[in-house]
């Protein structure tokens, strides 16, 4: 191997391994975004949860209030 081969394949090596490391930087700040926007994700699944949640608690103790006023008021002697 002559040294004008050595050279020529020192710089496909370079030019390969600077690629990889462009491609692994942008593998990384994707990764991160997708970090972030699964994160924000799952907050606001987690806020729609608790809507849902209060608002069958809110459902449920209307629900009880009417029944204890009926029952109150005399219920079925009415």
């Amino acid at each position: 191997m002559s040294q004008e081969d050595f050279n020529r394949r020192l710089a496909k090596l370079e030019e390969s391994h600077n690629s990889l490391e462009d491609s692994l930087n942008n593998l990384n700040t994707t990764i991160a975004l997708l970090n972030q926007t699964v994160e924000a994700m799952s907050k606001r699944e987690e806020k729609r949860q608790l809507l849902v949640d209060r608002s069958i608690l809110f459902v449920i103790g209307g629900f009880i209030s009417a029944v204890i006023a009926w029952v109150i008021r005399g219920g079925l002697g009415q």
